[in-house]
């Protein structure tokens, strides 16, 4: 294992130096920026921290100018992959309720008894998990309370809530298989 080397260690601070400084200088600007692109501060201020976290490791780029065009680009990267993100969770949620839990009232009566079916399957499906993660799915679901929020009302980070609920939705699809419509 080779030693870090102390030319090493004194470019890796003033790095850290120079960004905090960077970030200091640029912080509520970025977060005002993502929080126009997501429309939830609490978010916008936890993908800022990562960017700044990620910049830390990726390391000096140059000259301020370049530091801060990177530090721009990074906050837009994050905000396009939080979109992405939620798009494919949204996806996979819409895709966990069967079509026939939605049927109209001029359905027939065999329409609205494969509803009642899926959504005891759906109940039992929710009955199985623990209890945690059963409320923090509906806490998510039903109610729309952000990972974020999730996250510290749990006291766990945002990523092991997204795991989770990704977990829980999972179990859910597999448990409403023969509900689905098979398009």
């Amino acid at each position: 294992m080779a030693l870090t080397s102390e030319h090493e260690v004194l470019n890796m601070k003033f790095w850290q130096n120079r960004l905090a400084k960077l970030f200091e200088d640029h912080r509520r600007q970025l977060v005002s920026i993502v929080t126009r692109r997501i429309s939830d501060r609490e978010t916008a201020v936890e993908l800022v921290q990562d960017v700044y976290a990620r910049l830390m490791k990726a390391g000096d780029r140059g000259t301020e100018e370049e530091n801060t065009k990177i530090l721009y680009a990074s906050a837009r990267n994050a905000v396009i992959d939080y979109h992405r993100s939620n798009a494919g969770r949204a996806n996979v949620m819409n895709g966990i309720l069967p079509v026939q839990l939605w049927q109209n009232e001029s359905s027939s009566p065999q329409d609205h008894a494969e509803s009642r079916q899926a959504l005891g399957a759906l109940d039992q499906a929710l009955l199985e998990l623990t209890p945690k993660a059963r409320e923090m799915f509906l806490l998510h679901r039903i109610e729309g309370i952000s990972n974020a929020k999730l996250a510290r009302k749990y006291g766990i980070s945002v990523s092991a809530v997204e795991k989770q609920l990704a977990r829980t939705m999972r179990h859910c699809q597999e448990r409403l298989a023969a509900y689905r419509d098979p398009e």
